[in-house]
């Protein structure tokens, strides 16, 4: 019996691969290619860069659930360990001096570079963001005191500060048509504002992250 129901398996799954065959070799050409497409919505949009086109035009809405994944965990770790202080490392001054008048503020110019380049080549938030969180963690290692005045309340609202304008970005070009559907004479200038927004967020969540995750017990 299970010989003549595997029998009866595989024919029906030679016949689902016949099928899918011919759908596939009957498939008509798209009137408008991809590459096409994309062309036509850089020209739009004004954003020269294909993964950044993708990222934040077609793939807008996947991009903002990324960014709320990453919120997500970051409330996360805050509410399943509680227990944990951090104790910053010490460096003798002259270090620390020569960090926060030079070292940083380059950090923070290469972070924008990488942001607005984004438009034209490789770059954007994700990757300006994780240099300027690279920062943040320096000054949390060299000047702790520097974070720890920040008050909890202003840290919360940078936190969410990218998700909840990429989500107004959204509702507003509801406007338009579609969510996050940017309208064409607006989508360059929606699309580095986006990116800009998430980068402060993104890169404040991130440094969190290292905090959190190099804390120990009191």
């Amino acid at each position: 019996m299970n010989n003549f129901f595997k029998i009866i398996l595989a024919f029906l799954a030679f016949l689902l691969f016949l099928f899918l065959a011919f759908l596939l070799l009957n498939l008509k050409p798209l009137e408008n290619s991809l590459e096409k497409i994309v062309t036509n919505e850089m020209i739009n949009s004004e954003i020269t860069h294909e993964v950044t086109l993708v990222l934040l035009d077609f793939r807008s809405l996947d991009t903002l659930l990324e960014v709320a994944v990453i919120f997500l965990a970051l409330i996360g770790i805050k509410t399943v360990s509680p227990l944990f202080r951090y104790e910053p490392l010490s460096f003798p001054f002259f270090i620390t001096d020569t960090y926060d008048s030079l070292i940083f503020p380059i950090i923070v110019i290469v972070s924008f570079y990488i942001l607005t380049s984004g438009a034209y080549q490789s770059g954007g938030a994700f990757q300006a963001s994780a240099v300027l969180a690279g920062g943040f963690i320096l000054i949390n290692l060299t000047k702790p005191q520097f974070l720890k005045d920040m008050k909890e309340l202003i840290l919360r609202f940078i936190y969410s500060l990218g998700l909840l304008y990429f989500i107004f970005i959204g509702f507003f070009t509801l406007f338009n048509g579609n969510f996050l559907e940017y309208p064409n004479e607006y989508s360059y200038h929606l699309i580095i504002s986006i990116e800009t927004f998430l980068t402060i967020s993104l890169s404040v969540i991130l440094a969190n992250y290292f905090i959190n995750a190099v804390q120990r017990f009191k």
